[in-house]
């Protein structure tokens, strides 16, 4: 009895063995399927190179308004942060001090004219008495003499009327430009120019603004080997090299402008030349003081690119994955350039016919075994470019 038992214990055993070596064998054969990426060849097309530089915004004009006469400030014309045209009146200063100060010169020159006209009726006579010898020659010398100061004084007191009406035309302060007007710095009843000239507001004409940046000598000889007409005194509008502008929200280089002027040598000290851009304002997005990118096209050549998403970033660097013709994954270092729309420029370490992960590529592993799936990368359409040209590295 005990023999048959442990005869039933020793089968069982035998028989749990046998389907546990049987499970591992099936464990064993069950290799998990590979996975799926999508694999493209990079794009190979032609891409401009841009030089790209820190500016900063600036007015086409800039005006300060001061007082030019002393007198008490009598009413301000126009409402602060509005558009105002040449010409338009901003201020007026209390008119009737200089306006008495006409009217007294005008009399005075009335009294002069009539002062000169006696002096000269004066000298006919005594040239006629000169002429019968009825006077000596000193006595015509005064009357000479007395003609030609009266001829003076008139001139002197015609000199004193202008400057009063000058001065008096001053009393109307009109805009010199137009543009934005800033605020009244100094309200009404205010006595203004007495030892300075009151600065009264200020106009600024942003219907275009400039952007100056630095170029370095580097940059420098490469746009002048670009654009060799870059420095000519009077360039047409096709020869002025292009340039872009980014401001500090913006993706992309929207605004669209050109190169007008260059200082005539570089700074020693800095070894950099002062450049600027125009750029129209026509949204009035652009402001004067604002810091932003500029880009200037140097280059235009052949170059391989392929979907910033399949550009990742790790210690050593950028780097790609890459599907041998094994379906194995390699992760290739690689140098980038800027990017065109949603592609990046890749500049040296990937060839035109490897495969690239530009889909799923979390599954893709350096060393694992993947089945790869052919799919073209998508062009960038040309609105999408030229909305949205190139950014910085």
């Amino acid at each position: 009895m005990t023999s048959m038992k442990l005869s039933k214990v020793a089968i069982f055993v035998a028989l749990a063995s046998m389907n546990i070596l049987g499970c591992g064998d099936k464990a064993r054969l069950a290799v998990p399927p590979s996975a799926e990426v999508i694999v493209s060849h990079p794009l190979n097309r032609e891409v401009t190179h841009y030089l790209e530089f820190t500016g900063t915004t600036a007015a086409l004009e800039f005006v300060e308004i001061r007082a030019r006469v002393e007198g008490w400030l009598e009413s301000v014309r126009f409402v602060p942060d509005s558009k105002v045209k040449k010409g338009d009146l901003l201020f007026v200063i209390d008119p009737r001090p200089f306006q008495a100060q006409v009217d007294q010169s005008e009399a005075a020159l009335k009294g002069k004219q009539a002062d000169l006209q006696l002096k000269q009726a004066n000298l006919k006579r005594a040239e006629q008495l000169l002429a019968t010898a009825s006077i000596s020659r000193l006595q015509y010398e005064v009357h000479s003499a007395e003609e030609a100061v009266g001829q003076a004084q008139l001139g002197i007191t015609k000199a004193d009327l202008e400057k009063a009406k000058l001065d008096l035309a001053y009393t109307q302060v009109t805009a010199p430009i137009s543009g934005h007007v800033s605020r009244n710095y100094v309200d009404v009843g205010n006595l203004v120019g007495a030892r300075e000239k009151t600065l009264l507001t200020e106009i600024v004409n942003d219907s275009s603004v400039y952007v100056y940046f630095d170029v370095s000598e580097r940059d420098l000889l490469m746009l002048m080997r670009m654009w060799p007409n870059i420095r000519t005194q009077q360039p047409s509008d096709r020869e002025r090299p292009p340039a872009y502008l980014q401001l500090a929200d913006e993706t992309g280089y929207p605004h669209e402008g050109k190169i007008d002027f260059s200082e005539p040598r570089v700074d020693p000290s800095t070894g950099t030349l002062k450049v600027r851009a125009i750029f129209s304002n026509e949204k009035g997005l652009l402001f004067p003081g604002l810091f932003g990118r500029v880009r200037v096209p140097i280059q235009k050549k052949e170059a391989l690119l392929v979907p910033e998403l399949s550009v990742g970033i790790g210690q050593a660097g950028r780097y790609v994955m890459v599907v041998s013709k094994d379906h194995v994954v390699e992760q290739r270092l690689v140098k980038t350039g800027p990017l065109e729309g949603a592609l990046r420029v890749i500049e040296d370490g990937l060839a035109k016919d490897e495969w690239v992960v530009t889909n799923a590529i979390q599954r893709a592993r350096p060393g694992a075994k993947v089945t790869p799936k052919e799919s073209p990368i998508p062009l960038t359409s040309p609105a999408t470019e030229k909305a949205a040209p190139p950014s910085p590295r």
